[in-house]
């Protein structure tokens, strides 16, 4: 039964906890003796406390809670560049301890300058907190931005000092503390973003005993900090994975609730995700890790040679005629690797493909394909339904379900299963690997992942995409792709100069009877049925697709980069990327977008940390859609001379309550349209322009 249909059929979060979890593998309290409790928060502000204050948000929650005289709460506060001496904490730019007492916050001592990023402050905090305040059980609580495997935190006022914290940088913090006190945590929880994977739990694993985090990005306002600190403070106390599950649900519960009034965007909580994970358990899941990863890379290396097929040993489905004309890296690759075409690259496809269906965590395009994080069980679960590693396949998904003792998601992640997995579609960059390497994973899992982006990068990507057709309103297309097809986005552009175009629109939801994947097909399009937002075209870029058993899309999570200005005027204007829930009409089929959201992009840094901040939009704010300069020969977008990509920006838009993103025509007047096409390893391929008009 779904996660979130077992929450609303058992109700409460009482009934939930009257229950128990000792099939799960907790274990009632002994309700004859209270237990002590001491819960450790490392809240390090950063930019959401000096933007948004959130971190005084959550603290004001803490204050309202009801505490218990078994209960200490100890909170260490820095890291945002902000002082106000008439603020809860009056400066986030030292790093202060505090204590809740009595509904109050009591000072206990500033340690001056510290970056909160560096390993000796979380040291020196776990270890000060457990010496200072010995308890029957000790849990940590670290709150901040949270970029998955590639760390923690970020404090603003060491800008030279390292961007966040290593996860290498955590476990030592955490060893030497363990090593000082001879006390394992119970429980470690992120009120973080996207901290719920496999490699966050292995290397947490020796130092506590459950692990409570997100696999998506999580919303601005963060768990439910009065439930937090009245569930640690409850009597009898629950046991640890009850603590979770009770916090976790709060946290769902809050952002059920936590739209301001007047906002645009109803709900924060369709993409939602919590689990609470047992620590004793990884080392055996990480064990049918291995199991399964080694059968799928032998899956990968079983297939037979063929022989070489197609004109001059590159494969065309029937369909095609001998091509008239390649991409760049068709014309550029070298015949031999063209010609060494096998069942191998078929494989390569299935897995691809299947990692591709996979939901990802980021709610970005640079996110995502910065991170590569997907949901483990259902990755696996899609490949075994190709008849891939099936045996080894159910061993990963028990062990999954041992270790994950709970799981709630929103309605846009309801594939999610607990834990996220590192797994490239494309390339490793040495960089990355270097530091996921330090992270130790199986050799099974790291031959597989090798295996797969080597495959990615031995051979030259070809595709070739036949001029377009114009038929009355229908845009027609067709496709032929060495390494199958992720993308094909019709895009609206303006020619700016030689090679180059200005991308003012695109649309990314291909219809008709196609075989992308396998690498060829037909894809159709309407220009009287062209999404746009007040008659303006965007550019959209898809983030997660949801299809039924049919492979019919049942809905789509869209991204749309504007410049958004407040209704207010009081702050600068800023890039946000609108979130787009798009669904077909269930009765005309035809596509609307509503918008749900914004999140800060930073269009020139990729590897800036994921938005945590939710922007609540509001009738009368104005966004303007954001228009890319491309270079259609280096297939890269234009850089400024100073740096920076090259953009330009449409007609100003003000929201109102009924905006959304509808089919409509094209305006008026002649359009050039180019279709994209974007393979599963990455490499893009172009149609000749067409030009239509519109009457």
């Amino acid at each position: 039964m779904h996660n979130l249909s077992r929450r609303h059929m058992l109700g409460t979060a009482a009934a939930l906890l009257a229950g128990g979890l000792a099939a799960c593998g907790g274990s009632g309290p002994d309700s004859s003796a209270p237990l002590s409790t001491t819960l450790l928060v490392y809240l390090l502000g950063s930019d959401l406390e000096s933007k948004g204050n959130a971190g005084t948000s959550n603290l004001l929650e803490m204050l309202a809670a009801k505490g218990s005289t078994h209960t200490r709460i100890v909170i260490t506060t820095g890291g945002g560049d902000k002082v106000d001496p008439a603020g809860l904490v009056t400066s986030w730019k030292t790093v202060k301890r505090f204590e809740l007492v009595d509904g109050k916050l009591k000072e206990l001592s500033d340690l001056g300058p510290q970056n909160m990023v560096w390993g000796s402050t979380l040291q020196d905090f776990v270890t000060w907190g457990v010496r200072t305040y010995p308890a029957d059980r000790t849990m940590l609580i670290l709150w901040n931005h949270g970029s998955g495997y590639f760390g923690f935190g970020s404090d603003e006022n060491f800008p030279d000092g390292e961007s966040m914290m290593r996860m290498h940088t955590m476990a030592a913090a955490l060893q030497a503390a363990k090593v000082a006190t001879g006390v394992t945590l119970d429980y470690i929880g992120f009120d973080a973003c996207l901290m719920a994977t496999l490699e966050i739990a292995k290397t947490l694993q020796p130092y506590a005993r459950y692990l409570g985090a997100s696999q998506e990005l999580e919303p601005g306002s963060g768990w439910d900090w009065t439930t937090v600190a009245e569930t640690a403070s409850r009597q009898p106390a629950l046991s640890v994975p009850e603590f979770g599950q009770a916090t976790a649900n709060a946290f769902y519960e809050k952002q059920m609730r936590s739209s301001p009034g007047g906002s645009l965007v109803s709900s924060l909580s369709d993409r939602v995700t919590f689990s609470i994970i047992d620590l004793e358990r990884i080392p055996a899941l990480l064990e049918r890790l291995d199991q399964w990863a080694s059968a799928v890379h032998a899956y990968h290396d079983s297939a037979p040679k063929l022989a070489k097929a197609g004109s001059a040993g590159i494969f065309w489905p029937p369909m095609f005629q001998p091509p008239r004309q390649m991409t760049k890296a068709a014309r550029t690759a070298p015949v031999a690797a063209a010609a060494a075409v096998d069942d191998t690259v078929e494989r390569w496809k299935q897995v691809a493909m299947a990692r591709l269906s996979t939901l990802a965590f980021g709610e970005s395009p640079s996110t995502k394909d910065a991170l590569d994080l997907v949901d483990l069980g259902q990755f696996a679960a899609l490949l075994r339904d190709q008849g891939i590693a099936a045996d080894p396949q159910a061993a990963l998904q028990q062990a999954l379900q041992d270790a994950v003792l709970f799981n709630i998601t929103g309605p846009m992640a309801r594939s999610a299963t607990g834990l996220s997995i590192f797994f490239p579609l494309g390339k490793r960059t040495a960089q990355h690997r270097a530091l996921y390497d330090t992270f130790g994973m199986p050799a099974g899992f790291m031959g597989l992942v090798d295996r797969h982006t080597q495959q990615a990068q031995q051979m030259p990507s070809v595709i070739y995409v036949e001029p377009l057709q114009a038929t009355g309103e229908f845009i027609t297309g067709q496709i032929a792709s060495r390494y199958g097809v992720q993308l094909a986005d019709l895009m609206q552009v303006q020619p700016v100069g030689a090679n180059v175009v200005k991308v003012t629109g695109t649309t990314p939801i291909v219809s008709g009877e196609s075989e992308l994947g396998k690498g060829y097909g037909t894809v159709y399009y309407s220009t009287d049925a062209w999404l746009q937002l007040d008659g303006q075209p965007l550019l959209l870029y898809t983030l997660s697709r949801q299809t039924d058993e049919d492979g019919d899309l049942q809905s789509a999570m869209l991204g749309a980069p504007v410049r958004l200005q407040s209704r207010t005027g009081d702050s600068a204007a800023r890039i946000v990327l609108l979130l787009i829930q798009c669904e077909p009409d269930p009765d005309t089929e035809e596509l609307k977008g509503t918008i749900i959201g914004a999140r800060d992009i930073d269009l020139d840094d990729p590897d800036e940390q994921p938005d945590r901040v939710d922007h609540h939009l509001y009738a009368g704010d104005t966004v303007e859609p954001l228009h890319l300069l491309y270079d259609v020969q280096t297939q890269e977008p234009v850089q400024e001379p100073g740096g920076g990509l090259a953009i330009t920006f449409g007609k100003p838009i003000t929201l109102a309550p009924d905006s959304a993103l509808h089919p409509e025509p094209l305006a008026a007047g002649t359009h050039t349209l180019i279709l994209s096409v974007t393979d599963l390893a990455d490499g893009v391929g172009f149609s000749p322009p067409l030009t239509v008009t519109m009457s």
